[in-house]
């Protein structure tokens, strides 16, 4: 469809629609834009998490203000980005690509404008109700970022199926595949 993003095309009722017709190259093309696309948001949800942090880490500090422990932000971020909190020893479920991603750009737009580094740096000088609000319109976002991403993976998954049941069946050649790659 003209003039539609790569992402509303992907996530359309019908993409999927009618695979068993469609030739073994669309079907491995579709599966490719479907993972580009994942990598992008799984980049842009990365960051935001990482910004996130970063609000609610402020927030902290000016509940306990005053406590020993206190410290500032910038203080705090290496400890804040690298999640000593959070996961620790729990093994990721899929392997997380760290190169950025083509289609990051997009993605990337909708984060930035909620928390750019402009915002993250007056970080002090917002309220604490609007701290707490924006923190929650980050959460959202992170929210909807991670449905997002989800659809993609099942889109994925969906995809791959249908090359598997190829190769299984001989409608489809794995040496025809190495040939090309070759």
């Amino acid at each position: 469809m003209a003039g539609q993003r790569r992402i509303d095309n992907i996530t359309a009722e019908g993409y999927l629609a009618d695979l068993e017709l469609r030739s073994t190259d669309e079907i491995r093309r579709m599966r490719d834009e479907c993972e580009e696309e994942e990598s992008g948001i799984s980049y842009a949800r990365r960051v935001l998490q990482g910004k996130l942090d970063i609000v609610r880490a402020e927030a902290i500090r000016r509940r306990d203000a005053g406590s020993a422990t206190a410290a500032s932000v910038l203080d705090g971020l290496p400890g804040i980005l690298g999640g000593d909190e959070t996961g620790a020893g729990v093994p990721a479920t899929r392997v997380t690509r760290f190169l950025v991603p083509p289609a990051v750009q997009h993605h990337r737009r909708g984060v930035d404008q909620l928390a750019d580094d402009a915002i993250l740096a007056k970080l002090r000088d917002r309220s604490d109700e609007d701290l707490a609000a924006l923190a929650e319109r980050m959460a959202t976002k992170e929210r909807e970022l991670s449905s997002l991403r989800r659809l993609l993976l099942d889109r994925v998954d969906a995809l791959q199926a249908e090359l598997t049941r190829r190769y299984k069946t001989g409608a489809a050649s794995v040496s025809e595949l190495l040939t090309r790659q070759s």
